[in-house]
This record gives C-alpha cells, sequence and structure tokens, in this order.
C-alpha cells in the first residue's frame, strides 16, 4: 500500500467535496481528513483532501486545471 499525501487544505466544506468528487470521477481514490470532526465541532481546522502517493501528480495537475475552482478556501501545498 502507497503512502498518503495531503494535496490541498480547505477552510470550505463544500469547496472540498466539490475538489473531492472532481478526482474521484477521475478514477483517483481520496480521503479527506477532517471532515467528521468538523460535523461535531465546525470551525475546527481545515479539511484536508489526501490521495495515495502513486496518484499524487496526476491529482495535482487536476486541481490545478484552469477549468476547476480555485478560489477563496483553497490551498494547495
Amino acid at each position: 500500500m502507497s503512502d498518503v499525501i495531503t494535496i490541498a487544505n480547505f477552510s470550505e466544506p463544500l469547496e472540498a467535496e466539490m475538489a473531492r468528487l472532481r478526482l474521484q470521477s477521475a478514477g483517483i481514490e481520496t480521503f479527506l481528513s477532517g471532515e467528521n470532526a468538523r460535523i461535531l465541532e465546525p470551525g475546527l481546522g481545515p479539511l484536508q483532501l489526501q490521495v495515495s502517493s502513486e496518484d499524487e501528480a496526476d491529482a495535482r495537475a487536476i486541481l490545478a486545471d484552469p477549468g476547476t475552482y480555485s478560489g477563496p478556501g483553497i490551498q494547495t501545498e
């Protein structure tokens, strides 16, 4: 099993979900760290979008595509 890499941090859950769905539609398995904690306590830290290290380059390219939203709340690492 490969390592998990955080490829983006989000302050807004909707933006995180949109990015996750975009990656999943491209066949990239994702994990959103902090999702459950924010349900229990809104405002807790950023949501971290994570993928396997094997998918990192493709995932970053998809999120960096000019056709994707990259407005407030998203900070790529």
